[in-house]
């Protein structure tokens, strides 16, 4: 069992079984939806990061975005590294994260900063063209492997029953997307009873 957020008040439903959400106003049959072990919101630096993340270490994973088109868009400013930015760039490589491995596809112009002081304060900085590292960020991130790009809005959050003890902390179980009838659910690895999902 497991408790719906929306509008003021709560209604309840139980995984497995289609949601009785009385706020939504189709009430039609529900096409079946397919279930993901992770939901990221956002298709920017951090969530394609997330979600790419997720997907490697073997999670179905849904990355939801207002436009699909913008993933990979840069900020004003097309660089990365330098003398602060260059040990987090260097930890995320580590982690085999996406943005380092674009900007070397991507790159156009390096620069060592900080040459005349000691080693130490020595910093990489990539300058990166913008449509290229757009380009390639979206090509990597739409051929991952168990990663599912979707346009949504998330209009609420299904949530499991607080557990004992902890009244103010409960899990996120799903999503309800913006003009759809039905929730997308998490932590379930069989579609609801009843339904053909592929």
């Amino acid at each position: 069992m497991f408790l719906l957020r929306g509008r003021g008040h709560w209604a309840a439903a139980s995984l497995g079984r289609r949601l009785p959400l009385r706020r939504l106003r189709s009430d039609s049959a529900a096409p079946c939806t397919p279930h993901f072990d992770v939901v990221v919101i956002g298709g920017g630096h951090a969530g394609t990061e997330a979600a790419a993340a997720a997907a490697r270490c073997g999670s179905r994973t849904l990355l939801l975005t207002h436009r699909v088109d913008t993933i990979g868009q840069m900020s004003c400013n097309p660089s990365f590294g330098g003398i602060g930015k260059g040990h987090l760039m260097r930890e995320v490589d580590a982690l085999d994260g996406l943005c380092s491995r674009i900007c070397d596809q991507s790159g156009i112009h390096y620069k060592v900063l900080n040459r005349r002081k000691g080693p130490a304060v020595w910093g990489l900085r990539a300058q990166i063209d913008r449509k290229l590292y757009k380009q390639n960020m979206q090509k990597e991130i739409l051929s991952t492997p168990l990663l599912t790009v979707q346009k949504g809005a998330v209009e609420d959050l299904v949530l499991a029953e607080p557990e004992p003890g902890y009244p103010g902390k409960s899990r996120v179980r799903g999503v309800v997307l913006a003009g759809r009838p039905t929730a997308m659910l998490l932590d379930s690895h069989q579609p609801p009873s009843g339904c053909d999902c592929p």
